[in-house]
């Protein structure tokens, strides 16, 4: 017992000194207390965080091409057999250069309307292999446009047809439209981070109305009228309510105009700027099957809008309109360069025309490489060199000298020829 009260002792002392707080010697110097501590160096300049960098504008390039249009040489051109063809040699010279994010052209004519390529037709009502939608994607081309006098060409069946064509073969399209919802459906495309809404109107169908049912004709295709500005109104609601769904850039294709005149009239002038007025960001006109003039519009806010009346046929034969050298075979490949700045402002920057001789080769000996039928690009007033034929070369020539004359020195293209 004697043992264990002195070990309780014992740690009860031992506690008791645990608990008492130590002593400090105040005595001391101030100097010397502080020299037992750490002490850190006052700070010799202002350090800031690095900004965040501004981000880098978005670029992306637009073009457009103007008609496919197939009568029956290029069609008998492309046959490889009874039901089968292959259009990709036509457009084999000019492929280099379709390079845009998005690529437009106006396919004029109904696809494959019957599948398997049954009763394919020329003018005046035209149903074209499917294989032409095959080659235009191997050329580059991601987007159709499709409103025109020939749409109503194969009726309803027609159209449906089409259009499932068109998204079979992998492509984006505005134009047809199969029932009330497509209609009501925006066109917004993003393209690489800028948000593209398009629109598309004709101001024809041929007379051929009566081939879709009443019912459907509201809304299978958007009408307007090119000699009068009284349609103005309802395309700028049209364009207003693009912007609302969240288009950053609206294109708006036109079908209209006189055939084989190399300028619009003053009314179609009007329509177009009243319209860039309205909100579209470009018009894509055509129908003429020639060339006409393209211009950039100053709106009354300072930005600017671009404006091409007619982008005449890309890939057709109408050799036979016009002897012996056709304006209907000249065209032009539409470059347009997008500028999306950090602050979310939309700039048209830049925008350059190359030239293009659709060149039929009517006894199949100058191309060689291709059968009968090529897109050629033309620099510099020349076709590619390997065409040798004088007066092929002299066509292209032509066709250069003529497109400068249309559109102005300024636009033709360079960038291909540093």
């Amino acid at each position: 017992m004697k043992k264990l009260f002195i070990a309780f002792a014992l740690t009860y002392f031992l506690l008791l000194v645990g608990c008492t707080e130590p002593q400090v010697d105040t005595s001391l110097p101030d100097s010397e207390l502080v020299g037992e501590m750490i002490t850190l160096p006052e700070p010799t300049e202002e350090y800031e965080l690095e900004p965040e960098p501004e981000p880098e504008p978005i670029e992306i390039r637009i073009q457009f091409a103007g008609d496919i249009l197939l009568h029956h040489g290029p069609i008998e051109a492309a046959r490889t057999s009874e039901n089968t063809f292959d259009f990709r040699p036509f457009l084999r010279d000019i492929k280099p250069f379709i390079d845009g994010d998005l690529s437009i052209a106006n396919m004029e004519i109904p696809i494959d309307v019957l599948g398997g390529n049954q009763d394919i037709t020329t003018f005046p009502r035209f149903n074209a292999p499917f294989e032409i939608l095959e080659a235009l994607k191997y050329a580059g081309f991601n987007h159709l446009i499709s409103a025109n006098n020939h749409s109503f060409d194969r009726g309803i069946g027609g159209l449906v047809a089409t259009v499932g064509n068109f998204e079979r073969a992998g492509f984006t399209h505005t134009g047809m439209n199969i029932d009330e919802e497509a209609f009501n459906t925006p066109t917004i495309l993003d393209v690489n981070g800028i948000q593209v809404g398009i629109l598309a109107y004709t101001d024809s169908v041929n007379g051929l109305e009566s081939l879709i049912p009443e019912e459907v004709r509201p809304f299978a295709i958007r009408r307007f009228r090119s000699y009068t500005v009284g349609d103005v109104p309802t395309m700028s609601e049209d364009i207003a309510n693009l912007r609302d769904a969240g288009a950053e850039l609206v294109i708006v294709s036109l079908h209209w105009g006189e055939e084989y005149v190399d300028s619009p009239t003053e009314m179609q002038q009007l329509i177009a700027r009243e319209l860039s007025e309205a909100g579209a960001d470009v018009i894509m006109g055509h129908h003429a099957h020639v060339i006409q003039p393209i211009e950039w519009h100053y709106r009354e806010d300072g930005s600017r809008s671009f404006i091409i009346y007619s982008l005449g046929n890309f890939l057709a034969d109408q050799t036979r309109l016009v002897t012996p050298i056709s304006r209907t075979q000249y065209g032009m490949l539409v470059s347009l360069d997008v500028v999306k700045e950090h602050s979310g402002e939309i700039r048209l920057a830049m925008a350059e025309v190359l030239p293009t001789l659709c060149m039929r080769d009517f006894d199949g000996t100058v191309l060689g490489h291709v059968d009968n039928i090529s897109v050629l690009p033309i620099f510099d007033g020349e076709i590619p060199e390997f065409i040798t034929d004088n007066d092929v070369r002299a066509w292209g020539r032509s066709a250069y000298e003529h497109v400068v004359n249309i559109v102005g020195e300024e636009f033709i293209a360079r960038r291909f020829t540093d």
